[in-house]
């Protein structure tokens, strides 16, 4: 449980990191986004979208022909708990005791991409943590993350992301750094100026 809530958090960390870098190039939506993602995590859902909506009228609905939260929140457990690990969408569906196309119809309605989609998000984001939060090499976290190689780490990450994982990971620790000496340093431009007195 607390390997979990550790992984839980680096996602959410990797997603306020984001939420920042996003704003400073001045993407709101992106930034909304973001921090959105980090919120729902915090608050125990797996994805925005599957945040259970509430009417006028009182109690929860369920959105037709998706899953329901406890249904959700059981497969994003299984999902994060297995993510080192080959995950097969026929275990999935077999642990909610419905048929491989149910399960994939659902699963779609519901988080708003094919599962397999889904999961390599997952596998990303939880390397987007490890990244920011530790000094491993990409293909240790590559492993970490249920990828076979760091080819296939890399193939991913830039289809998702849309840069590769070495440049992602160098502009948050520059972005990072520099905000840590402007709150360190305030009003300096340059650390390398600052004289000692």
């Amino acid at each position: 449980m607390l390997e979990q809530s550790s992984r839980d958090l680096l996602v959410v960390t990797a997603q306020l990191v984001e939420a920042a870098c996003r704003a400073r190039v001045g993407d709101s939506h992106g930034t909304r986004a973001h921090i959105a993602r980090a919120v729902a995590l915090l608050d125990g859902h797996s994805s925005p979208r599957v945040t259970s909506q509430t009417s006028d009228r009182g109690p929860r609905q369920i959105p037709r022909g998706g899953f329901a939260a406890w249904q959700s929140r059981r497969l994003a457990a299984h999902v994060d708990a297995n993510l080192a690990g080959k995950i097969v969408i026929k275990d999935l569906a077999a642990s909610l005791d419905i048929s491989v196309g149910h399960f994939c119809r659902a699963f779609k309605h519901t988080f708003g991409m094919p599962a397999r989609i889904w999961i390599r998000h997952r596998r990303i984001e939880l390397a987007q943590g490890l990244m920011l939060t530790t000094g491993s090499s990409l293909s240790e976290i590559a492993l970490w993350c249920g990828m076979s190689d760091q080819s296939h780490f890399t193939r991913s990450f830039r289809r998702i992301v849309g840069e590769t994982p070495s440049s992602w990971r160098q502009t948050r620790h520059d972005a990072i750094e520099e905000r840590v000496t402007e709150l360190a340093y305030p009003g300096a431009t340059n650390p390398t100026v600052i004289e000692k007195v």
